[in-house]
């Protein structure tokens, strides 16, 4: 078999796996049951500070208007804040409520049990070869058909 057929094959798989994990739907510790956009969304807000819906949506990946029905949703579910600066009345930005950080930590949490091995093996690599990885996976990223 052809060596790229095989690295081929192995990514469809993978990608299969995340699709089948990615269905179900998570408590991460507030009592909500959180769809992974959701979650995903919540850990983005934490990550960058005083992000806005174009940020977000640049970051995830999504639309605005994907953007928009997620965090009406999580404000709905006491997860997320939306502000206006001073300085910018028009434009709206989003942070996590006490809610919202529970639920990042959980999500965390759950990462943590996940990829426990994985993280292992990655940390026993040498340098080039995390770069070799790193090279491989940008590639793939930005080569992947777009619909």
């Amino acid at each position: 078999m052809e060596r790229h057929i095989e690295i081929f094959e192995k990514i469809i798989k993978l990608l299969n796996k995340i699709n089948q994990s990615n269905k179900i739907p998570r408590d991460y510790g507030t009592g909500h049951i959180l769809h992974q956009s959701e979650i995903h969304t919540i850990e983005a807000i934490k990550n960058h500070a005083n992000v806005n819906a174009s940020e977000l949506s640049n970051i995830l990946g999504i639309t605005n208007g994907a953007v928009t029905q997620i965090t009406s949703k999580l404000k709905k579910k006491g997860l997320v804040d939306q502000y206006n600066t001073v300085s910018n009345k028009k434009e709206v930005y989003y942070r996590l409520t006490d809610k919202g950080e529970i639920a990042n930590l959980g999500h965390d949490k759950h990462h943590k049990e996940v990829y426990k091995k994985l993280n292992q093996y990655i940390d026993s690599l040498e340098d080039d070869k995390i770069e070799i990885i790193n090279t491989f996976l940008d590639k793939l990223i930005n080569n992947w058909p777009h619909n």
